[in-house]
């Protein structure tokens, strides 16, 4: 399956700026939030995962960035290996760069359910919470010091 391109995305916050695009993945700065708001989309390989998280990454650390949405809500696939999910862990590269929050807002199919679950397991830090839905994560966020 492939994935529709964001560019007449009406989801998009008004005072968002986009400040990384791929067909699987948007990374957008929430200006009224001050936040880095990460949304993931379609079938996600390896590669696509460590591209969007290694941009993730950076911006963190370019923009000091204490707070991520990461919306998983899109995902209708994640095709990595056990093995793969296991290996590739770059949370705690993000909270080292001075991420306080994230906000996990889980994908609607089981292995990004599990993906997602697995993640905050071996991040080990107490301020990632995995959410249902965006309003919840969002207002989570909102309250977060």
């Amino acid at each position: 399956m492939t994935s529709a391109p964001f560019a007449s995305d009406p989801d998009l916050p008004e005072f968002s700026a986009i400040l990384f695009e791929r067909p699987f993945v948007r990374l957008t700065h929430d200006g009224p939030n001050r936040w880095l708001h990460v949304v993931w989309q379609g079938a996600l390989s390896l590669e696509q995962v460590r591209e969007g998280s290694e941009q993730v990454l950076a911006l963190i650390r370019e923009h000091r960035y204490t707070k991520l949405l990461n919306d998983n809500t899109r995902v209708t696939a994640l095709n990595l290996t056990s093995e793969e999910q296991a290996g590739y862990q770059i949370m705690h590269l993000m909270f080292a760069a001075g991420l306080h929050y994230l906000a996990w807002v889980y994908a609607p199919v089981d292995e990004g359910r599990s993906y997602a679950d697995s993640s905050v397991a071996a991040a080990n830090w107490p301020l990632v919470l995995t959410f249902e839905e965006v309003e919840s994560a969002v207002d989570w966020l909102r309250h977060s010091l």
